[in-house]
């Protein structure tokens, strides 16, 4: 009884999330994504002026009182902006291609060099990561006792990468995106006659339909095959299984009558 009200509890829920909150729920997250895509644009586009305009920094200075603890609010206005920065980054950063053998899988498909190597780049990636969120926002790591601080602190000793390259270069990030709101990579891709997804989907209705309808086709006859086969091994397990049992009843009579002799 209490397996029936859980599984009609989980199948209402579903129902729900599939009707009424999915549409929305996927709404109000791409427009979190967009604000927040904006924010950080502005702010790496406006290291290099004077003045503090970066809208995190406003945010946390709203929740910093240097005369009490730092609460709750704080940590998650700090930490919100780094997680999603670090979510773009390390999901870009699985998605690429360019590693051969070493790139990323679907599911139990990565062989454990592949992971290895990933993990090695993610490692090398969170304290450039840290360190450009901390620049962004131009907060002082001077002001905390960590050791963090105490590596990161004094960038300038580093020739040209630690002075005026790390203020200058996150302006690139402006190019790449206007690359990809354009979708110039499809467009690139089309003119040099590379058939790829994104080329296909910037190509004409007709071509899209007829590789929609190729999946759908390749689809189905590997669902076939992986049908077939199953029904193939069950009806040789039932053919195992019934040869196993007439073989114990033919020998059933011989070892009886062994036993009367």
């Amino acid at each position: 009884h209490h397996v029936q009200l859980i599984v009609c509890l989980i199948s209402n829920i579903r129902y729900l999330w599939l009707r009424l909150l999915r549409k929305p729920f996927y709404k109000l997250l791409s427009m979190s994504a967009a604000l927040l895509s904006t924010m950080v644009l502005w702010s790496e586009a406006t290291l290099s002026a004077p003045f503090n305009l970066s809208p995190f920094a406003l945010l946390l200075r709203m929740f910093d009182h240097e005369e009490q603890e730092r609460g709750i609010l704080f940590q998650l206005a700090a930490l919100i902006p780094l997680v999603y920065m670090s979510l773009c980054v390390y999901g870009s950063l699985f998605k690429i291609s360019l590693f051969g053998q070493f790139q990323l899988r679907g599911r139990n498909m990565s062989p454990g060099v592949a992971l290895v190597f990933n993990a090695q780049y993610l490692v090398r990636l969170q304290f450039p990561l840290g360190y450009n969120y901390l620049f962004m926002i131009k907060y002082d790591i001077g002001r905390t006792d960590c050791a963090f601080s105490h590596v990161m602190n004094d960038m300038a000793t580093v020739p040209f990468f630690g002075t005026s390259f790390s203020v200058y270069a996150p302006l690139l990030i402006l190019a790449l995106c206007g690359f990809t709101l354009c979708n110039g990579y499809a467009r690139l891709l089309a003119a040099m006659g590379i058939e790829h997804e994104d080329a296909i989907l910037l190509g004409d209705a007709e071509t899209l339909d007829s590789k929609v309808n190729e999946g759908i086709t390749l689809l189905a006859r590997q669902s076939n095959n992986n049908s077939t086969s199953s029904n193939s091994s069950s009806r040789h397990r039932r053919n195992g299984s019934a040869g196993s049992s007439s073989t114990s009843a033919f020998t059933r009579p011989i070892s009886d009558a062994n036993a009367l002799i």
